[in-house]
Order: C-alpha cells, then structure tokens, then sequence
C-alpha cells in the first residue's frame, strides 16, 4: 500500500488580528515667550557671537575705517586691512576689549535684526 497522500495535519488555531490603534497626535512642547524664542541663546552660541565680534573688530579697528569721511574707498580699506593684519593681531592681543567691542556694536546688531527676520521660523 502506498502511503496516504492527505495524512491529517494538526489544528491550527489562528487567532484575529487586533485592529489598529487610533493615531494621535504627538504631543507639541511647551511653547517659548517670545522674548525667549528672540534671544535664547546657548553658551556655545554666545561664544561664537563673541569670536565673531572679536574678528570684525580687528577688522574694523584695523582698516580705521570711518564711515562719515566722504572720500570713503572700499579698495582702499580692504587692502589697508590686509597689509596691518599681523600688527592688528598682535594689537589685539594686548588690547583684548577693544576689538571685541568694536565687533560688537557691528554684530550685535545685525544679529538682532537677524534673529527678529528669522523669528517666525523657530519653534
């Protein structure tokens, strides 16, 4: 005799499939003030803030640029800037404030007006 071809197979019990859960929403975070959101600001960022005003400081000091004189030259600034930079340099530091002043009062406000334009994007 030759052996069966449909033997009997174990019951399988299968079990229903659970139905999806819902979605949710995720939760949003806290919303910021919005004097938060304009100048909060980490230490890493008001490091770089500052090294920033720092080097534009050394080259504002350094090129004496003066922008009420009117026989103001641009050529002439950027190639002043470029023959003082070592003694600028060295200048600075000597004089670690000064430079790092004269950087701020021209990055300090373009970064807030930065930091205004760029403030209907941040979270």
């Amino acid at each position: 005799m030759s052996p069966d071809p449909n033997p009997e197979l174990p019951e399988v019990k299968v079990e229903p499939v659970p139905e999806p859960l819902s979605p949710r929403t995720p939760a949003s975070p806290p919303s910021r003030s919005l004097l938060a959101r304009l100048f909060g600001i980490s230490i890493w960022g008001s490091l770089k803030l500052l090294g920033l005003c720092i080097l534009v400081g050394f080259f504002v000091l350094a090129s004496q640029f003066n922008p009420s004189n009117p026989d103001v030259d641009m050529g002439a600034a950027i190639a002043n800037v470029a023959s003082t930079t070592l003694a600028a340099l060295g200048w600075g530091v000597r004089n670690f404030w000064k430079p790092a002043l004269a950087g701020a009062a021209v990055v300090i406000p373009v970064w807030i007006l930065w930091r205004l334009v760029s403030l209907p994007f941040r979270k």
